[in-house]
């Protein structure tokens, strides 16, 4: 026979002060872990959305990221007649050489962050299909001109259309803004390919090619051409595949986030069992007289069980609310792989919120299982003496 439920909640609500200092604390973990994780959620989303199923990232051998790598015209050139790259209306390969560069970009109000500029051809739009200009037109890749993905404008000076932006050797005219997403695509700024190397004195080299497969490509036969062919002699990786070995910030973040919510929990944990054992204490009278009235060990042990885990589970609720006002909110973050800045949104998903419930409802269970436990070896006789 089960103790009725609602000798639970009156109990709560008699401790008062205790009840609320413990859920307050529980409540402030399950936050921070919801902030964590939705700042996670937010930039592995951002890094992850910048690739399509559908495209290949090619880079010199044994290159980890775009920045590292450099490889010639001739090289791009052989690779636009492998039959697995998709063509387009006009029989042109849709591949994208590009020469991704960071360059210093002024901020609004002072001091200056490093930015990705990439050079790019008109094709380029055509193979990254998130991205579209929304105001403005695309440049011309003959003049010093440039689209800049909207993540820049409310944080970087001269992004407006019309405007100059002055970066590396040159001056850029402003003549687009592009979105892309939500991807990191949104934090750069794309220019002609030509310009940009010589802007950097980079010759003909290019740091990456993008290519669109075509319908029903051998993705690992590809790989494997692109990597034996003399001509060529280049590596080739899935965007997907490519955007995820990037977001090891991510991981490390999440990591890094479990950790502190852990070491926070470990004091909500005690402050719980404080507040348990304290129940016990002063309930030992009603304890004898619950199992005088027949209810078993068991049982007594559920009742103070549950009792810990609607507070935990109230307090996670609480938690929950308090961090969903970080949802959607827009910061930035200094990526070291790849020695940019990089703006992305918290995201404060279904499953976050979830996990963060479980996450509450493991403290609740972990905090009030040894006071449980001493409730249930509570015999009547002794429960009732010391009354």
């Amino acid at each position: 026979m089960a103790i009725p439920f609602k000798y639970n909640l009156r109990s709560l609500l008699v401790r008062r002060v205790s009840t609320a200092m413990t859920a307050a604390g529980i409540a402030l973990v399950v936050a921070v872990f919801v902030v964590v994780m939705a700042m996670v959620a937010g930039l592995d989303s951002t890094i992850r959305g910048s690739g399509s199923p559908g495209n290949m990232i090619v880079v010199r051998k044994g290159s980890t990221t775009e920045t590292g790598s450099a490889f010639s015209l001739d090289q791009f050139q052989a690779l636009q007649f492998l039959p697995q790259i998709r063509r387009d209306r006009d029989g042109r390969a849709m591949a994208s050489p590009e020469v991704p560069v960071q360059v210093l970009m002024e901020k609004i109000g002072g001091g200056r962050e490093n930015v990705v500029l990439r050079g790019v051809t008109p094709m380029a739009l055509e193979v990254h299909d998130q991205v579209r200009i929304i105001q403005g037109r695309m440049f011309n890749p003959a003049l010093s001109e440039a689209i800049v993905g909207r993540a820049l404008l409310k944080r970087y000076v001269n992004c407006a259309i019309g405007s100059r932006l002055r970066m590396g050797r040159g001056a850029w005219k402003v003549v687009g803004i592009f979105e892309a997403g939500g991807s990191a695509f949104e934090s750069e700024v794309w220019a002609g390919a030509h310009k940009v190397q010589e802007d950097t004195q980079r010759g003909t080299y290019f740091a990456s090619a993008v290519l669109k497969m075509a319908p029903g490509a051998d993705t690992s036969a590809l790989i494997r051409r692109l990597a034996d062919d003399p001509r060529i002699n280049l590596q080739g990786e899935t965007e997907p595949d490519y955007y995820r070995d990037q977001s090891v910030v991510a991981r490390q973040l999440r990591r890094l986030g479990m950790l502190v919510a852990t070491i926070m929990a470990i004091g909500a944990v005690f402050a719980a069992m404080n507040t348990m054992y304290a129940a016990v204490a002063g309930r030992t009278t009603e304890i004898g007289t619950l199992r005088a009235l027949g209810f078993s060990p068991g049982a007594v042990m559920g009742s103070f069980l549950l009792e810990s885990l609607i507070l935990a589970l109230a307090a996670g609720a609480l938690g929950v609310v308090l961090a969903l006002p970080v949802n959607g909110l827009s910061t930035v973050f200094g990526n070291y792989v790849t020695f940019s800045t990089l703006s992305f949104q918290f995201r404060v998903t279904l499953t976050i919120m979830m996990q963060a419930m479980l996450f509450a409802a493991a403290m609740g269970v972990a905090g009030g299982f040894l006071p449980a436990r001493q409730a249930m070896r509570l015999s009547v006789v002794d429960a009732l003496r010391r009354s």
